[in-house]
């Protein structure tokens, strides 16, 4: 009895398996792909790219179309995947058969311009003829004008300047000695004479007379913060 009953079984399933599935529902979605593949290979001309993948697939989605008008719709699934395949060949081999004309096409205009430079520089040879190579001419010699040295009102400090060596600048006093005349215009921004900064700006004193002269000089002689002998010269 139990090996009748499995015999019975298998039975049934077998004959179930070797039924194919009746679609009872249209497949709309395949359909929608199928036509929307086929149509793009269409518009990347894969007609002239790839002519039997195109019409196969044109032909495929014509009996689709007839089987559904039949409500058979497992014949129009069938025939909806077999276009679905050969479209998207289409489409690839269209592709690649544009791009390679593409190319081909770049390669000419390339080929084009490299000709069009080389039979211009082949006239322009032709035409110009061969230049004997300038000589300078000498260069002319100006002589030296003496430079002048303008009195100026104020001074902007540089690296390692001191009060000494400001008023020695012959557009400043010509003369190391006057250096108290700077101090004491520049009180406001000069707390040391010894102690003056890179950035800082003196104003030049121009109004003194020949008594504030000589009285600057004497000071700076008698003063140790720049010493001078009996010359005049700093010693330091």
């Amino acid at each position: 009895m139990f090996r009748f009953l499995f015999l019975f079984t298998v039975g049934v399933l077998l004959c179930s398996c070797a039924k194919p599935h009746q679609m009872t529902h249209p497949p709309l979605i395949r359909m929608e792909a199928a036509e929307y593949m086929v149509s793009m290979a269409r518009d990347k001309q894969a007609q002239a790219f790839a002519p039997s993948e195109y019409h196969a697939a044109q032909s495929a989605l014509s009996d689709a179309h007839s089987a559904m008008e039949q409500n058979d719709y497992n014949k129009a699934a069938e025939s909806l995947n077999f276009a679905l395949t050969h479209a998207r060949r289409a489409v690839k081999l269209a592709d690649e058969g544009q791009a390679r004309l593409a190319e081909e096409e770049a390669e000419r205009i390339r080929a084009e311009e490299q000709a069009r430079q080389a039979a211009r520089l082949k006239v322009k040879e032709v035409e110009t003829p061969p230049q004997k190579p300038e000589v300078p001419a000498p260069p002319k010699l100006v002589p030296k004008q003496p430079q002048k040295t303008e009195p100026i009102t104020s001074y902007s400090v540089g690296e390692g300047e001191t009060l000494w060596t400001i008023s020695a600048q012959p557009q400043v006093y010509g003369d190391g000695l006057l250096w108290p005349l700077l101090y004491q215009a520049n009180r406001d921004q000069i707390k040391d004479p010894r102690q003056i900064f890179p950035g800082q700006v003196l104003s030049i004193r121009r109004d003194m007379s020949d008594k504030d002269i000589e009285d600057a000089r004497q000071r700076a002689r008698e003063s140790d913060i720049f010493p001078v002998s009996d010359s005049g010269v700093q010693t330091q």
